[in-house]
């Protein structure tokens, strides 16, 4: 227990945060960075909430803690990321990946013999083999399938606006003609990492691919951090900047209500480890939550009805992760060429003809040189399930799968076995990942209606930025109103 910290009286400051996650330590960061009080809780006993990672043996282990909220990635593309580095004054390092994706095609899982592989590659170049190998676009069918893409990425942000709420399937059935076609782009929604393509929002996918004009350029790759590997990466130098400019983080501390006077957020209350009462007064409150643990911390009269549904409609698209950490004494040998493995991004597995998706994997240590002690590597195997709040898959069920991607790298590697010091098996509960980030729902703003001063920083955030980077525009966002209002 911090001894320093006052349960006695309530403690002042200019904002109270709530959730020690990315988009918390942003907005943090750009604050403090500012001269402003800040105060930081959360339940976790460190920072970077269910979006960072957890050390365990030398190694860091992305998925986060198990008492955060927040979710994970493994690689990113950083765009608001740079923006809120810049305005925090903050140093991210990062290791850009030249080949982000290779997709293994699998006539069974696990396999009884190395399948082919097909390069992931999205560019004029690559992807018509992409196209026909991995979507199954017949030849005559690409200058088709070519419309279809055309029809997804050449629309106007009031096109995108109005297609959020119609489903990829519902689109395909009113503009693609051919059922190889639609498949395809079914498929191809897969690949980029959508369980259920079918029940996907069409205006997302749009947004994905429409070309964006004034941003910073994309960073595709991994954090880069010195000291901490992975995706806490990403959160650590944020944390640096905070304490360097005399922010509070108050870790172990449950938040249970948001203080309201009137329309206005006024303060927190946490307990602590011990159930002692934590109260922050605040000009400003900050919650770094996704929005229906929010709804779970407002009074409910300050909570409109089409707020609450809102939040309860993205809290059902949402997701475990189940994976396999390996720590490695060296780097595998391909069964099918006898070469060491030297590609550092993403590896995705499809089954069959119809491509049943059955995650991937990564080797993290190959570009995040805190990932694992010097001289070792660290491999994720990770699969992703699409969930309901009413589907609970039991652990035999889920070992299973894990077991099934186990015996799919010793499929692909000659020396897997011999190669592996140790292993895990990592369970990591819904939100484990960003399925409203696909679904067709529209999401929240920066500030729930009929409240003042409190401010929604969070992966639930409304925005076009993708995955993990929109914790960033939502904690950028955050900091800028909040200063805009000192």
């Amino acid at each position: 227990m911090n001894e320093s910290i006052p349960y006695d009286r309530p403690v002042e400051c200019d904002v109270a945060i709530v959730g020690a996650d990315l988009a918390g330590v942003i907005t943090g960061a750009m604050l403090a960075r500012r001269g402003l009080d800040v105060v930081m809780i959360d339940q976790p006993p460190q920072v970077g909430g269910g979006g960072g990672g957890t050390p365990y043996r030398g190694y860091w282990l992305d998925g986060g803690h198990r008492e955060g909220l927040d979710v994970t990635d493994l690689q990113v593309g950083w765009r608001w990321g740079q923006v809120a580095a810049r305005e925090a004054q903050v140093e991210v390092a990062m290791r850009p990946v030249e080949n982000p994706l290779l997709v293994h095609l699998l006539p069974e899982f696990p396999p009884r013999d190395p399948a082919p592989v097909v390069d992931g590659d999205w560019s004029p170049r690559g992807f018509n083999r992409l196209a026909r190998e991995v979507l199954g676009v017949p030849e005559a069918l690409l200058p088709a399938f070519g419309e279809a893409l055309g029809k997804l990425s050449g629309t106007t942000v009031e096109q995108r606006d109005a297609a959020i709420e119609q489903t990829l399937e519902a689109w395909i059935a009113e503009n693609v003609q051919h059922p190889e076609i639609g498949r395809a782009v079914l498929t191809m929604a897969k690949t980029i990492f959508c369980e259920y393509p079918e029940r996907a929002s069409a205006g997302r996918l749009m947004t994905f691919f429409s070309p964006r004009t004034g941003d910073e350029p994309m960073q595709s790759g991994f954090g880069d951090d010195a000291e901490c590997g992975g995706m806490q990466g990403l959160v650590a130098p944020f944390v640096r900047v905070m304490e360097e400019c005399g922010a509070r983080i108050w870790l172990d501390h449950e938040p249970v209500e948001v203080l309201f006077d009137g329309p206005r957020a006024c303060g927190v209350v946490a307990l602590n480890s011990s159930q002692l009462v934590l109260e922050l007064r605040a000009k400003h409150v900050v919650l770094a939550r996704p929005v229906w643990d929010a709804v779970r911390l407002m009074p409910p009269e300050r909570v409109t009805p089409d707020f609450a549904e809102m939040a309860r409609r993205l809290e059902d698209e949402s997701g475990d992760g189940l994976s396999l950490q390996f720590g490695l004494s060296r780097i595998p040998r391909l069964r099918s060429t006898g070469a060491e493995e030297q590609h550092a991004g993403w590896n995705r597995f499809f089954v069959g003809e119809e491509r049943r998706y059955r995650g991937g994997f990564h080797i993290p240590s190959l570009s995040s040189r805190a990932s694992a002690p010097e001289g070792h590597h660290l491999l994720q195997c990770m699969i992703v399930r699409w969930l309901r709040r009413d589907e609970r898959p039991g652990w035999r069920e889920t070992r299973e799968v894990l077991d099934a991607a186990r015996a799919t790298l010793e499929v692909l590697y000659s020396d897997f076995d011999d190669c592996v010091e140790w292993q895990a098996y990592q369970w990591v509960k819904r939100p484990a990942a960003m399925a409203w980030f696909w679904a067709p729902v529209r999401r929240h703003g920066l500030c729930p209606p009929g409240c003042e001063d409190l401010y929604l920083a969070t992966s639930t955030f409304e925005s076009e930025a993708g995955p993990v980077d929109v914790c960033a525009h939502a904690g950028v966002e955050a900091a800028r109103a909040i200063l805009d209002r000192c």
